[in-house]
């Protein structure tokens, strides 16, 4: 099956690629970088697919160069209702797969789904992800030996018992199928932003708030770590570094910088991370870091907003995660997760607010318009 926006795709396949930006300014987000591609998202939730029927979010994107078979790979998020052994449908999210071919991608689509979604799924009711498997982030990267090409699946498992960890599984059929590690949870009560295969070592990207099991609350804001080792198995050994702190009371991001998702331009690394001045897990705006070593990370200085949520009444009016972002024909996107109603009448401010639901919109803006917010055009 193919999934797109049919309505956006016929437009901009009938407009040179010069007018994109200008037909993006139709969905304006006032003040920001980054311009919404559609007024709707470009992946919603379907009915005719259990598993993506109720949320559809967290995407994550392998491009040509990164994916292992020369394809644009997108996996994503899905919640619905699955069937158990006993015969009953059981509310689950789990990951899906989504492909294009190289030479006729567009990030609009449209996307071929898997005909097996999902592709990886809950464990047992005692499992330490017999819940749910959240924020997907694929990497591809070589084995122990260094002699073969693995593409490792972290995520976000939960149980019904213990909350959420860190978890990863590994496939050996370029992303297909995958066997969960035996060692999970590498960590309980932490999460997964991003990971990086560089120079032969993953740098393992995630976020923490200190969770107490005794008090049986979070003892810190939510910041981002990083863990930096030969192979995913090593993780729960590594050292463990702040890298991304939250900002001074009062500023933007002065509870929570977390789902950061991490791309390279001109030998930079840039982190887009989601924040919150109010909330731990109900951020309200993207914002931007960078590196030069992936270890040491500066936010950008920049009075222009980098992406916010929609407008009131808008399908993405309550919060915004995940903004997966990739360049393409010296363009940016970026992939997020939105939360609303798209209906008027809701309180947008309220965390998770009945009647909301979580779906999947595309930004965009020009690499050298990026550049340029950043301050770093002057590099080649």
């Amino acid at each position: 099956m193919k999934y797109y926006d049919r309505k956006m795709l016929r437009v901009l396949r009938a407009a040179p690629v010069a007018l994109v930006l200008g037909f993006v300014g139709a969905c304006v987000a006032e003040g920001a970088l980054m311009q919404r591609m559609s007024d709707d998202p470009v992946f919603a939730i379907d009915p005719a697919h259990p598993w993506r029927s109720v949320h559809v979010a967290n995407a994550a994107v392998l491009s040509p160069a990164e994916s292992p078979d020369g394809r644009w790979l997108l996996y994503i998020r899905g919640s619905g209702y699955l069937p158990e052994p006993n015969g009953k449908a059981v509310y689950h999210d789990s990951i899906g797969l989504f492909t294009q071919e190289a030479d006729s991608f567009s990030p609009l689509g449209p996307w071929e789904e898997y005909s097996g979604n999902p592709v990886l799924i809950h464990g047992p009711e005692e499992a330490f992800d017999g819940k749910h498997l959240l924020d997907c982030t694929p990497v591809v990267g070589r084995d122990a030996t260094g002699k073969k090409d693995l593409l490792h699946m972290f995520y976000k498992g939960v149980s019904y018992k213990a909350g959420g960890c860190l978890a990863v599984a590994v496939s050996s059929d370029g992303g297909i199928s995958f066997a969960k590690f035996e060692t999970n949870p590498l960590q309980r009560r932490i999460g997964p932003c991003d990971v990086v295969y560089h120079d032969n070592r993953y740098y393992i990207f995630y976020g923490d708030a200190k969770y107490d099991p005794a008090k049986k609350k979070a003892t810190a804001r939510l910041k981002t770590y990083l863990a930096v080792v030969n192979d995913p198995a090593e993780f729960t050994s590594a050292p463990k570094r702040l890298v991304l702190d939250t900002g001074v009371r009062g500023s933007f991001d002065s509870q929570s910088v977390h789902g950061g998702r991490i791309f390279k331009l001109n030998n930079r690394w840039y982190m887009v991370y989601q924040c919150s001045s109010e909330y731990m897990d109900y951020p309200d705006r993207f914002h931007v870091a960078w590196s030069d070593d992936l270890l040491q990370w500066k936010k950008i200085e920049s009075p222009e907003l980098f992406f916010t949520r929609g407008p009131a009444g808008s399908w993405d009016e309550g919060a915004i995660w995940c903004g997966e972002v990739f360049t393409h024909k010296d363009m940016l996107y970026m992939y997020y997760e939105g939360w609303g109603s798209g209906r008027k009448g809701f309180d947008r401010d309220k965390p998770y607010f009945r009647g909301g639901r979580s779906q999947t919109g595309l930004a965009v803006t020009s690499v050298e318009s990026f550049l340029k917010w950043c301050g770093h055009s002057d590099r080649d």
